[in-house]
């Protein structure tokens, strides 16, 4: 079955599912109510203009525009608010040095928010990225059932990680929060049952975030 297929048949998933359709579930896991203080950038403005000067294409040394806004928390109410939306902004040449080709977008939502898939790597056997943006904060996030942990950037803007309550071993997202709203990448394996499948989707999610801001300038290895 298509990808884009079976991840409509899934039921749909992890946190921003959740999300989306506007429910609010009690959280499991370790979960905390806010970002650690050590994660969190003292000022959003004065990183993004630093990672901004460091944008660059990887591994050809050309300067690139960034194509992420700049990380940080944001105001809805805010007249100036404009919610990003990543696969409708994203250039294709920008996603396949991510590693992200074969764009697919999701029906539906993926023209109203920006949401789209791509197939992983064959190593990842059956298994899809989706990327992502939202008008949800963090807080909205840590309303929704299942294992929070977090992460930072090299810079020291906050990641946060959800492994999804009841596909923990198939499904995560990575988010981070921008002054367009949260961006994320969640990874999917459709391994199902499979005993020798080893990859772990929060590391994949969080990998291939990563991946991203770094060709974006908001991250460094």
């Amino acid at each position: 079955m298509h990808l884009l297929r079976k991840l409509r048949h899934t039921g749909i998933l992890f946190a921003a599912g959740a999300i989306l359709t506007g429910c609010t579930i009690n959280i499991g896991g370790e979960t905390t109510g806010a970002a650690p203080e050590s994660v969190v950038p003292e000022s959003s403005t004065e990183l993004t203009d630093e990672n901004t000067d460091l944008a660059a294409a990887a591994g050809d040394g050309i300067e690139v525009e960034p194509v992420i806004p700049p990380l940080g928390e944001f105001d809805r109410s805010d007249p100036d608010y404009v919610q990003y939306k990543p696969c409708l902004e994203i250039p294709d040449d920008f996603l396949e040095k991510a590693g992200l080709r074969g764009k697919e977008m999701m029906e539906g939502v993926g023209e109203v928010d920006g949401i789209c898939t791509f197939a992983a790597d064959p190593e990842h056997g059956e298994a899809i990225f989706k990327l992502q943006g939202s008008r949800h904060d963090f807080a909205t996030h840590l309303r929704v059932s299942g294992e929070v942990t977090w992460d930072a950037t090299s810079f020291g803007a906050p990641i946060l990680i959800h492994r999804d309550e009841y596909l923990a071993d198939s499904a995560c997202q990575a988010v981070v929060e921008t002054l367009g709203g949260t961006f994320s990448v969640t990874f999917q394996s459709f391994e199902y049952g499979n005993e020798k499948y080893q990859f772990d989707p929060c590391v994949e999610a969080q990998k291939k975030l990563k991946t991203v801001l770094e060709l974006d300038g908001k991250h460094e290895n």
